[in-house]
């Protein structure tokens, strides 16, 4: 099966990719009806001449470049404290001209949402971070919430992490690196278990569980 994300920026296909590929093949190793192969996910971009366009038109262009590479489409969009808009003016346009314009059977888009920004599911999991940053501190001493579910109260959660990170590192090693560049890291060890007690991350696998039943990769939708 194969994988494919448009995401906002650089530093959100670092994070999102493993997430969404160690998703996929949770949900797949759980109820898929028979084995299922999936590879690394395939970050798509808008083509140099639509870099200008509306962002459907973007979306759907890097989708058309990719046809034939990918049989699920992830679309990416912070909810800036609105995920129901967010989700309806930039995901749902691109899905249904994708739907129509790339016309199979064989391939579907869902919609990764976070409530405000992708940094918040990267606090969900300490001992992740823990790892990823190489640091012995505790959820408190981190400044990170107790419960996953209340990092979606966050207002600011990127400059939460940034403050995490430096409590870790200090203000002169930050100069040299930063929260950003264990972004990969912290995709592969944040987990899944955690996420799931974050609402707009289960709206999401609910999403791709959908798709993933639609494509007959699991023989029945199931949680």
């Amino acid at each position: 099966m194969g994988l494919a994300l448009f995401a906002e920026g650089p530093t959100d296909y670092r994070f999102l990719p493993p997430v969404l590929r160690r998703a996929t093949e949770e949900l797949c190793l759980r109820n898929a009806r028979t084995t299922v192969e999936i590879g690394d996910v395939l970050n798509l971009h808008a083509p140099q001449d639509y870099r200008d366009a509306d962002l459907a038109t973007q979306i759907v262009e890097a989708a058309k470049a990719a046809n034939g590479a990918y049989n699920i489409l992830f679309i990416h969009t912070d909810g800036s404290g609105d995920p129901k808009a967010a989700y309806d003016q930039r995901v749902q346009p691109a899905k249904e001209r994708i739907a129509s314009e790339l016309s199979s059977q064989l391939k579907r888009t869902v919609g990764v949402v976070p409530v405000r920004e992708m940094e918040a599911w990267t606090l969900v999991d300490g001992d992740a971070l823990r790892d990823a940053f190489g640091t012995v501190l505790d959820d408190e001493a981190l400044g990170i919430p107790l419960r996953p579910r209340e990092v979606e109260s966050i207002l600011d959660p990127k400059q939460t992490l940034n403050q995490t990170y430096a409590r870790i590192v200090g203000t002169k090693q930050r100069r040299r690196r930063t929260a950003a560049d264990f972004f990969d890291a912290i995709g592969e060890r944040v987990q899944l278990t955690r996420l799931r007690q974050v609402p707009a991350f289960g709206r999401f696998e609910q999403e791709l569980r959908t798709a993933l039943v639609e494509l007959s990769y699991l023989s029945e939708e199931t949680p």
